[in-house]
């Protein structure tokens, strides 16, 4: 399963924290040029991870609305391992179908 993390520059420790459970290819857009907003994720994606302290809204409402179309989980999260932890561990123990709304 892939996973697309999106924002920040420095995300190894969250690719590490995306592959202990249970992805198994990680792809990382940093977001900072205009192109992003119409760059669409590959079909194999399973789950997104936003890390909102770095990406504009432009990028954000794009992500959300492509996510929505294809059924794809959103997380939204900080530049903080623990944080997106707790929200993976968590995921799909809600209610809820899609982890779209899923933010602290």
């Amino acid at each position: 399963m892939s996973v697309l993390i999106v924002g920040g520059d420095q995300v190894e420790s969250l690719k590490r924290q995306v592959v202990a459970q249970g992805y198994t290819e990680v792809e990382h857009w940093h977001g900072r040029k205009k192109g992003f907003v119409k760059r669409t994720f590959s079909n194999h994606t399973r789950l997104i991870v936003m890390v909102c302290d770095y990406v504009n809204h432009s990028l954000a409402i794009s992500l959300k609305n492509q996510a929505n179309r294809k059924g794809i989980p959103l997380i939204y999260c900080r530049h903080s391992i623990h944080e997106l932890r707790h929200k993976l561990l968590h995921w799909g123990k809600t209610d809820e179908d899609c982890c779209a709304c899923y933010s602290f």
